[in-house]
């Protein structure tokens, strides 16, 4: 059950799992859909659609454990993307804090960039469409959020 004490306490970080981490969630899920639908008859576009979809339900399993943990029990230690578990045993990306973060928040953004860049949301139903645009107005307020939780931090 979470706990006022921890949530307040822990607002801006669980406010960055909501925001960010299912977001990107939904990206990389749903740029696994586009994938697998744009090149249907090729296995290897399976492949790599497959992957996407697993590594957003793997990030999708990761936040979820971290908000429980964060607003359960206050434990900040959690990882919340595979590649924040994989760069902490990978021998150069370990050397640098938080590496799989950030290099989760850019591949994320790749594909945000690639669906919108290339208008393939015709590949997307009507669901996933809106799943996209949920995501896409959730993480942009996120980013806001983020910015405004950083400032009274510094601040504080």
């Amino acid at each position: 059950m979470p706990k006022l004490k921890y949530i307040r306490q822990n607002v801006f970080l669980i406010l960055s799992i909501l925001t960010i981490g299912f977001p990107f969630v939904g990206y990389k899920v749903l740029g696994g859909i586009v994938i697998s639908r744009l090149y249907h008859d090729s296995w290897i576009a399976d492949v790599l659609a497959l992957l996407f979809i697993v590594w957003g339900v793997i990030d999708f399993l990761l936040n979820a454990v971290s908000l429980h943990a964060v607003s359960c029990r206050g434990n900040l230690h959690y990882p919340v993307c595979l590649l924040s578990v994989v760069s902490k045993k990978h021998p150069v990306l370990s050397k640098w804090r938080d590496s799989g973060e950030a290099l989760d928040i850019m591949l994320s953004f790749m594909i945000v960039a690639v669906v919108v860049g290339q208008n393939l949301f015709v590949f997307m139903d009507g669901a996933q469409i809106k799943l996209w645009n949920v995501c896409t107005v959730v993480n942009v307020l996120g980013a806001g959020i983020a910015r405004l939780g950083a400032s009274i931090l510094i601040a504080g």
